[in-house]
């Protein structure tokens, strides 16, 4: 497959959400502050991405929809296999973690406003899209390895460590505990190979991040809390 602009900007996102956080952090302890920055970047990169690979959404999206109930199964399945795969490897893998590193990523002031959360709440999912760019199509299908089996599967197996890899700060710096996401990210490979259509993984990807952490989902924490407060 040819190089192109949207793939140098996918292959940099990743870089530039982690570049965006370091300054954020040397700008200012306020962690509201921060992270407000970190989604405002995230949200940023993601219009580029679109912008950018919008005639391949496109095309991937209508060959999606001339098979609706296949895709939709395939996505819900995806889905479904996504959180079967973390879990079990967090199941295996958290009783070798160090302790310390458990629960070790910071969180909002209780007091942020629903808003803000709000706002917060639309960064994993547009992270979605942007990684599954990023690792699914530009770090897998654009590296010249498809000649050879050997080559391939080490390229597919590789790209899934690395995006595991990239998300240590979700495990509070345990290395061993982005296996869980390796699994993952394994996962959405195959499924895009098999598919050659980003929405089946996008949409895998970002209703995962929606159910666990996306608007409807801090919406109904907020009121409950605020319920029992």
């Amino acid at each position: 497959m040819t190089w192109h602009l949207p793939d140098t900007i996918a292959l940099l996102a990743v870089p530039a959400i982690f570049l965006g956080g370091w300054i954020s952090s040397r700008i200012t302890d306020d962690i509201t502050v921060r992270t407000i920055c970190d989604t405002i970047v995230r949200i940023a990169i993601f219009v580029a991405v679109v912008i950018l690979n919008r005639q391949l959404l496109g095309r991937h999206w209508r060959a999606f929809w001339s098979r609706p109930w296949k895709s939709m199964g395939l996505v819900i399945a995806g889905l479904v296999a996504i959180q079967v795969v973390i879990s079990v490897l967090s199941a295996l893998l958290r009783p070798l973690a160090h302790e310390a590193t458990h629960g070790a990523q910071q969180t909002l002031p209780e007091t942020t406003g629903l808003g803000v959360l709000i706002l917060v709440s639309l960064a994993p999912m547009v992270t979605a899209l942007i990684e599954d760019f990023t690792f699914r199509h530009t770090l897998l299908l654009k590296f010249p390895v498809w000649g050879h089996w050997w080559s391939a599967a080490a390229l597919v197996v590789t790209n899934a460590l690395l995006f595991g890899a990239v998300h240590i700060n979700n495990f509070g710096g345990e290395w061993l505990l982005t296996l869980t996401y390796a699994g993952a990210g394994l996962l959405m490979n195959l499924t895009y190979l098999w598919t050659r259509n980003i929405w089946h993984v996008l949409l895998m990807h970002g209703l995962n991040n929606f159910i666990l952490a996306g608007p409807v989902t801090v919406i109904l924490v907020y009121v409950l809390q605020a319920a029992a407060g």
